[in-house]
């Protein structure tokens, strides 16, 4: 799949466009997401089909301040088991070092950085990858992160100052509003300041027990993310080095700079094999191609990788009859 975000951020954005009397299933359509995997907790959908609803669901309500109506509607849910690990933190302090360790969890395409002064804490929100344009996902995240600060704190918590990127564009007065405290266009980076004192104070919810189980949640499920991500690069070479037959296991592992034997570990702790991954990625590649009227069988064949058109054959008779241990493709 490679970039992508968790699912209940796409359903933030679904309810927020209901509000707005916007057909949220006909926006994911236009997005190319599936709006039956809402309500899948562990689903996650493309950073690129995110960025096109954000786009779409920006023009279609015509609200510059889109992207902090989803934010405000923040729930710990959101954020995975991150948003109660941050719940149960002793401080806002902890709780933001969760957020920049773990904020791959909640979308791989942003991460939070968090730099510590003497007066002052800023917490900046990256992009790993382009932004799209519109400034509601910004506005989201950060108001998102204001929303658990209130709610960990037990509050009308507010920062020091928020900083954007972008300009004005009329949401001032909203912004500021919304966030408490003097909002700042056309800064260096999108982030949030606040008192060091505030970022130290102890929180009532701290929870000990809470975040060490939450913790150990979130640790597993970073593990499924990374791994993921390395098939998916294995994935990407695979498809890459097919047409010239040289997509094999020592070549890909010596482009990745690591070893055969490293490459076999990692893809097993996934439940893959090398040879697995190739028969998958060729069977997904001939359904593609089985679409493309102007390729011949042979054609085909050369595609994937196959030296003559018969093993071609052979291998699409195994796929239509699955053993028990053959790999089921994934979104």
């Amino acid at each position: 799949m490679g970039p992508s975000t968790l699912s209940s951020w796409a359903l933030l954005i679904a309810r927020a466009l209901a509000k707005h009397g916007v057909d949220a299933e006909a926006l994911f359509r236009q997005a190319k997401m599936r709006f039956d995997r809402l309500h899948d907790a562990n689903a996650r959908y493309p950073l690129a089909g995110i960025y096109r609803l954000w786009s779409l669901a920006t023009e279609a309500t015509n609200d510059p301040c889109f992207g902090l109506e989803v934010g405000e509607s923040w729930h710990p849910t959101s954020f995975h088991a991150l948003g109660y690990s941050a719940l149960a933190s002793a401080t806002l302090g902890e709780a933001f070092g969760y957020l920049a360790r773990y904020s791959r969890i909640v979308s791989s395409g942003a991460r939070v950085d968090v730099a510590r002064g003497a007066a002052e804490v800023v917490l900046k929100l990256m992009g790993r990858e382009p932004l799209p344009h519109t400034t509601a996902p910004v506005q989201a995240g950060l108001a998102a992160i204001v929303v658990l600060c209130r709610c960990a704190s037990g509050g009308s918590f507010a920062p020091a100052r928020v900083h954007f990127m972008h300009d004005d564009n009329g949401t001032r007065a909203r912004l500021e509003r919304f966030f408490g405290c003097r909002v700042g266009f056309g800064s260096t980076y999108n982030g949030l300041v606040f008192p060091t004192r505030d970022v130290d104070a102890p929180l009532p919810g701290a929870n000990a027990v809470l975040l060490r189980i939450n913790e150990q949640a979130l640790h597993q499920y970073a593990a499924r993310i990374d791994s993921r991500q390395l098939v998916d690069r294995v994935r990407e070479r695979i498809v890459h080095l097919l047409p010239s037959a040289e997509a094999d296991e020592a070549r890909i592992a010596r482009e990745m700079n690591m070893s055969s034997r490293n490459l076999q570990r990692k893809l097993r702790d996934e439940g893959f094999t090398f040879r697995e991954l190739v028969d998958d990625t060729r069977k997904r590649l001939a359904e593609q191609y089985a679409e493309d009227s102007t390729l011949s069988s042979s054609e085909t064949a050369y595609l994937l990788g196959f030296a003559e058109p018969s093993s071609f054959i052979r291998a699409k008779r195994r796929w239509k009859s699955p053993s028990p241990g053959q790999l089921v493709p994934t979104d």
